[in-house]
């Protein structure tokens, strides 16, 4: 089954182990649930796996409640990892204490099924939609751009959305590998932020379709602006991502298919921009297919290149 929710609960009693067990009962293929000891090896080898959710019991644990929540925070595969604490009603004082860990839930017993129940449910639907999140940039995904895309649309301001992607990326990335190629796409991530920073307004949107696709939605007064800018930045600063050999040469070199040499462009950014100011769009789909055109059509030009469809 795909994305299959992990859940680890460290629980020395497996009191709340058989629970959330329990309670889970009708829907395990959705969620593998793995149980740890507090000791701090078994920790590290239930974490390994970097889970959805953690669940300690705070009942009879055999070590510190508070240092085991701090070294699970100081891991950074698990630093945003949602936990919940479940333990025998403290006092409030205690309860903050939890919850300065950076610990979501603090649920006191006796446990409420229910309770617990909805709260892991409501945790792992939060869970999905952060997915939707790009880890690279830190950007919304597809499912919040064509939401903002349908808010746009039912709204009577008119707007522009800027399609934004790099020319010969490929390239760059089979000769300087994928984590400098990463490294790019959060600097592209970038130029798009502080552009829209210095000249957008008040929700403007920037979102990241996946790999070296982005897309903004911004205002129409300013979105011709923001393209140039975007591309201001790239231009100026793209050169840091190459040797000083590839610099100078204007190019990188890498082999064909064939083993022979073959000369390739540096990297150049492409920014299509379409609007409602000159033709009224009903569908989210309409949008992209006009947006893939004129990108289609820009990325015909050398260079880095910015180009406003203003077609009816």
């Amino acid at each position: 089954m795909i994305n299959i929710k992990e859940i680890v609960i460290i629980d020395d009693t497996k009191e709340v182990y058989n629970l959330v067990c329990k309670l889970l009962k009708e829907e395990r293929e959705e969620y593998d649930i793995t149980i740890s000891s507090s000791d701090k090896d078994a920790i590290n080898k239930a974490l390994e796996e970097i889970p959805s959710l953690i669940i300690i019991n705070g009942d009879g644990l055999k070590r510190d409640l508070l240092k085991i929540l701090e070294y699970i925070r100081k891991n950074p595969d698990n630093i945003i990892t949602p936990m919940i604490v479940t333990a025998t009603d403290k006092s409030t004082q205690e309860r903050v204490a939890v919850l300065k860990r950076v610990v979501e839930y603090y649920i006191p017993k006796p446990l409420h099924s229910d309770y617990l129940y909805y709260t892991i449910k409501n945790l792992s639907r939060l869970i999905e939609a952060n997915r939707c999140i790009s880890n690279l940039t830190g950007l919304p995904g597809n499912a919040q751009i064509e939401i903002e895309l349908k808010r746009r649309l039912t709204s009577k301001k008119q707007f522009a959305v800027l399609y934004v992607d790099l020319d010969n990326f490929k390239a760059y990335n089979d000769k300087y590998g994928f984590m400098n190629g990463d490294e790019v796409i959060k600097f592209t991530a970038n130029c798009m932020r502080e552009s829209i920073q210095e000249y957008g307004e008040k929700g403007d949107f920037l979102g990241h379709i996946g790999g070296d696709d982005f897309v903004s939605i911004v205002d129409y007064t300013n979105a011709k602006k923001i393209g140039k800018d975007i591309i201001k930045r790239f231009e100026d600063n793209i050169g840091y991502f190459y040797s000083e050999e590839d610099n100078d040469n204007g190019f990188i070199k890498l082999p064909n298919r064939r083993g022979k040499l073959e000369k390739y462009p540096l990297m150049t950014i492409t920014v299509a921009m379409i609007s409602n100011k000159y033709k009224k769009y009903s569908t989210v789909l309409e949008l992209g297919e006009d947006g893939a055109a004129v990108k289609k059509k820009a990325k015909t030009i050398p260079g880095s290149t910015f180009l406003e469809n203003r077609r009816k």
